[in-house]
């Protein structure tokens, strides 16, 4: 495994890192979605990262991506838009490209490329969070088609997304569940109002309910009764590229952190020189360091066409828990500060605090990497 970056990748770091500042940085849009940013994100090309170039993509492998969505993090300051391009990325195109007919692919993935369509991934309910396969959507065959009836909660770009890849049970006993997917333009279709959050708020989120939606059988990602497999091969994408911007934030807020400490006196000295303060900054670089090293691994692992599943729940973990714990010593560094709006530093804390949760809460991260290592060494 080579840890070193080939000049292409160094091009491309410094290409996303340039784009990100100059367009995705825009202070009246920090906490609000812009359409405006998206189609100059499409335009920039980021969208076809990993896609064939017989879909108009560049072709590029995974640890490429890994590393320029992490340079993203670093330069992007709004946690909340990479969070919709990652939720049409990695759990709507991306699965739709692997996994996905000819027929499917030739249908949705240049214009996702594109950016003309805009993805999300339904498996969330109101009752079924954690325990995702206890969900109540059904989906009952009737000719060619598959209606559709229910509801999703919290589905992360519901207001603006097109495309939908909702996951519904086809037999009840024992329980089958088939991924669908699904056009917002399909009768029966409606999407909720805006969910108001604590953080991530250039994130749209909603409710999304199906009522007696026809979908056509080629709509099916995957196979009939399938969908289960799908489910964790989606969320193995999600937790290892949902969190790679995270590692490039900590980056960041690491770096405001030390030039604060080293201009910042108290006593008579900067405040850096006080190990209460030198000790929280060495914990975050040996956060990102750590990250990084999980991060590239889970990505050769994909290059190398093998599964990531225990590996990205132990990055997902690991990296949720040092995220919020940077910016918690981030404030606490900045001290007054860092309580403030003008700091953004709170703004930071806020779209954090959710990655413990989102991709299955890190209580559920660990009792899979439980019984991951119960089944190697039991």
């Amino acid at each position: 495994m080579d840890f070193s970056y080939s000049q292409e990748q160094k091009e491309y770091r410094k290409e996303i890192i340039n784009f990100a500042k100059e367009h995705l940085n825009d202070e009246n849009y920090l906490e609000q979605y812009d359409p405006k940013m998206w189609k100059e994100t499409a335009d920039f090309g980021l969208f076809g990262l990993t896609i064939g170039e017989e879909y108009k993509g560049l072709g590029e492998n995974y640890q490429t991506a890994a590393y320029v969505y992490e340079s993203l993090g670093y330069a992007c300051k709004n946690n909340g838009f990479i969070f919709v391009i990652n939720n049409h990325v990695w759990v709507s195109q991306n699965m739709i490209y692997l996994y996905g007919s000819k027929e499917l692919k030739d249908k949705y993935i240049y214009n996702m490329v594109e950016g003309k369509k805009i993805g999300a991934i339904a498996i969330t309910e109101a009752n079924a969070g954690s325990d995702a396969l206890s969900m109540t959507t059904m989906a009952r065959k009737e000719g060619d088609n598959y209606i559709l009836n229910g509801s999703k909660m919290f589905i992360s770009n519901g207001p603006i997304a097109d495309i939908f890849l909702v996951f519904a049970i086809t037999k009840e006993s024992p329980k089958k569940i088939t991924a669908f997917v699904v056009e917002k333009t399909f009768e029966g279709v409606k999407t909720g109002p805006n969910i108001e959050k604590m953080g991530l708020h250039a994130c749209p989120t909603s409710e999304l309910i199906l009522h007696n939606v026809h979908v056509p059988k080629e709509n099916i990602l995957g196979k009939v009764d399938g969908g289960s497999t799908i489910l964790m091969q989606a969320l193995e994408w999600e937790r290892c590229y949902e969190f790679a911007p995270h590692v490039g934030v900590m980056q960041r807020i690491m770096e405001g952190c030390i030039k604060h400490v080293k201009t910042r006196q108290q006593f008579g000295k900067p405040i850096g020189d006080y190990q209460a303060i030198s000790h929280k900054i060495a914990d975050m670089k040996i956060a990102i360091e750590m990250s990084k090293i999980m991060l590239y691994k889970i990505a050769w692992l994909k290059d190398m066409n093998k599964t990531a599943y225990t590996e990205a729940s132990i990055f997902k973990t690991y990296v949720s828990e040092k995220y919020i714990k940077t910016c918690q010593d981030a404030v606490q560094i900045f001290g007054a500060y860092g309580y403030t709006k003008e700091y953004e530093l709170e703004r930071e804390l806020r779209d954090a605090l959710a990655c413990s949760i989102y991709s299955g809460t890190n209580e559920m991260q660990k009792n899979t990497i439980y019984e991951m290592v119960k089944m190697m060494f039991g």
